[in-house]
């Protein structure tokens, strides 16, 4: 593999430029947040389709609260309001100590309306804790190129996302990470416990390395010396491609029955596929060289590829079966990248807040559209009967997901920051 395609990152050297702190740490910290964050925004979502069905469709005001939990996905938009006033690096850390308790809480199955709260309440927190890490590990003055930051935290995010998926294999189909009790009326004594047990090693371990080994990043900035892109409000609605790949995920990719449904296929065979396809993204992100993947005609064919697969998947999956969910787990390949592009390129590029509120917004925009969508989405499948003007139009919104997250991704790589418009 020539030099020009063949990624230069190792982890031995980024571990010893970091010198102060382990780097396993800021990974098995990174990756718990976010499996933390997966398996609370799937019970969160749970939770609101649920209260949504009883308070609205059924008339029952005692779940209207749960509507008002929705407040929790516009909340990361504070980070930096609170960064002002409180140490960014303490406000990381107390949001990793947050998020770890709560998930605690969750595993011993708490009423109903609680579980949908903690649910949001991770997820705020998990918007405060990437924004704070991002923002302070971007602007570190280290000798890590960002290209390497980059890799490191979308590892982290992806091997969350592979133990997910993982999680469900054990469990046969079933998320025992959310498994309620009596879910298997046969043995609810024992499965009500599974992840319990997992779960409380799980928080003290990240509780101990986040207390003695994560790294405290240093409150001096080299900001200062780059250069502010001067580039509107408006540049920002490209952030919506973080919720439509959430959006996605949440209704296709985390749940292998969805595309079985799809594709008349077995969930076995759909699961193994996935798995497949992210650990392949993992050894791009690895062992590719970045400028390679941000090539726009590249990307150009790439996301042509996974809106092509989409559309065959979503009206002709029963008639294709397993070639359409080959071709579904070859399009959750794009969309993995696409993500990844999506992360570097925010990163890299200085819009004219600060970074911190940069990145904040990123992420606040990204939840905010993804409820636009699972909403649109559940207004045209699952309660199609009350929102007749809206049935069968669900595989429509899920395409046009995929279509807004090629237009994200093909914008951002397309616009140049002054730095690099400097280097050409």
């Amino acid at each position: 593999m020539s030099n020009k395609t063949k990624s230069d990152f190792s982890f031995s050297e980024i571990e010893n430029k970091l010198k102060s702190k382990p780097l396993f740490t800021l990974i098995f910290v990174t990756v718990l947040m976010t499996l933390f964050f997966i398996q609370g925004l799937k019970a969160y979502l749970t939770g609101l389709y649920m209260g949504m069905y009883y308070a609205v469709f059924s008339g029952q005001p005692q779940n209207y609260p749960i509507l008002l939990t929705l407040i929790f996905f516009f909340l990361p938009a504070l980070t930096n309001t609170i960064g002002k006033k409180i140490e960014k690096s303490r406000f990381m850390i107390f949001s990793i100590y947050v998020i770890t308790i709560i998930r605690l809480l969750m595993a011993f199955h708490l009423p109903f309306i609680w579980e949908v709260i903690c649910s949001g309440v991770i997820i705020t927190f998990y918007g405060f804790f990437m924004s704070t890490f991002l923002t302070l590990w971007v602007e570190e003055a280290d000798d890590i190129e960002l290209n390497h930051k980059v890799i490191i935290i979308t590892f982290s995010i992806f091997c969350a996302f592979l133990i997910d998926y993982l999680i469900r294999t054990i469990g046969d189909s079933q998320d025992i990470s959310l498994l309620p009790p009596g879910l298997i009326a046969d043995y609810w004594f024992i499965t009500q416990y599974i992840w319990l047990f997992i779960q409380i090693p799980l928080s003290f371990f990240c509780i101990y390395f986040t207390r003695l080994h994560f790294p405290r990043f240093s409150t001096k900035s080299k900001e200062h010396i780059e250069k502010k892109d001067n580039f509107s409000t408006l540049y920002s609605l490209i952030f919506i491609g973080l919720g439509m790949f959430l959006f996605l995920l949440i209704n296709l990719f985390l749940y292998p029955n969805a595309i079985a449904q799809y594709t008349a296929t077995s969930y076995s065979f759909n699961n193994i596929l996935n798995i497949v396809a992210l650990m392949i993204v993992i050894c791009i992100i690895l062992f590719v060289n970045i400028d390679l993947v941000l090539n726009k005609k590249i990307i150009g064919i790439l996301n042509g590829f996974m809106i092509l697969s989409l559309c065959l998947f979503l009206f002709l999956g029963k008639i294709l079966t397993y070639i359409a969910s080959i071709l579904i787990s070859i399009s959750l390949v794009i969309m993995y990248l696409n993500f990844y592009l999506l992360l570097f390129r925010l990163l890299k590029i200085n819009f004219k807040w600060e970074k911190l509120k940069t990145i904040s917004n990123y992420i606040t925009i990204g939840l905010a559209f993804l409820v636009l969508f699972i909403f649109l989405h559940a207004f045209a499948d699952e309660w199609a009967y009350k929102f007749k003007f809206l049935k069968d139009l669900g595989p429509f919104i899920l395409l046009l997901a995929g279509i807004i997250s090629s237009i994200s991704t093909w914008f951002l790589i397309i616009i140049k920051s002054k730095k690099e418009e400097e280097n050409r």
